[in-house]
């Protein structure tokens, strides 16, 4: 844990670091460059590293954000792979998605008789009339290459919006998954249907 503690601390620094293709002598423009090509510069660390260990293998997942001239931030996940040798973006939830990182933490769960593991990720938004929760999920599976890998699939995203949570003021409805422990109840009670 202390190797990839240090790790996390060098990469954010270099996260964070003046570019270092920057050329002061240069005559470019670094500003001209596309937002696309830039090297992202975070100012956040969002969350304490998640340690994850699935069928004798461990990962680490990192959370990093940026924050923006409005004050919003996203929320960027990277996962170490056991190896030590990849350190990759898993997920990324954009400002516009949620106001409030309200916890992360692992999800075990048995499923069609399969031990399984899931990196969950809770948020909230907050409107005029009413709170909005919503929850991500990241699989941890072991890919065909034997390394341990955290992925968030493409289509995911339109799935969690259908299953998203509100308190509304007016009617006093209130979400049955605004905290961990309520999330990880109604995940438990909605696995056994």
């Amino acid at each position: 844990m202390k190797f990839k503690t240090m790790l996390f601390i060098f990469l954010s620094s270099i996260f964070t670091g003046q570019n270092a293709y920057a050329n002061s002598d240069s005559y470019e423009d670094l500003e001209n460059i596309p937002e696309e090509y830039r090297f992202p510069k975070y100012d956040n660390i969002a969350h304490p590293p998640i340690d994850v260990e699935y069928k004798g293998k461990k990962g680490t997942a990192l959370f990093l954000s940026n924050t923006f001239d409005d004050g919003r931030r996203n929320l960027e996940v990277y996962f170490l792979t056991n190896n030590n040798k990849e350190l990759y973006k898993a997920f990324e939830i954009y400002p516009y998605q949620y106001d409030e990182l309200l916890s992360i933490f692992e999800y075990e769960y048995i499923e069609n008789k399969t031990k399984s593991k899931s990196i969950l990720i809770l948020t909230k938004e907050v409107f005029k009339s009413s709170i909005h929760y919503r929850y991500f999920e990241l699989p941890v599976l072991i890919d065909n290459d034997g390394v341990l890998r955290a992925l968030y699939f493409i289509g995911d995203d339109a799935l969690v919006a259908k299953i998203g949570c509100i308190d509304n003021f007016k009617t006093k409805k209130r979400c049955e998954f605004s905290t961990k422990e309520g999330l990880i109840k109604y995940l438990n009670k909605e696995r056994k249907q």
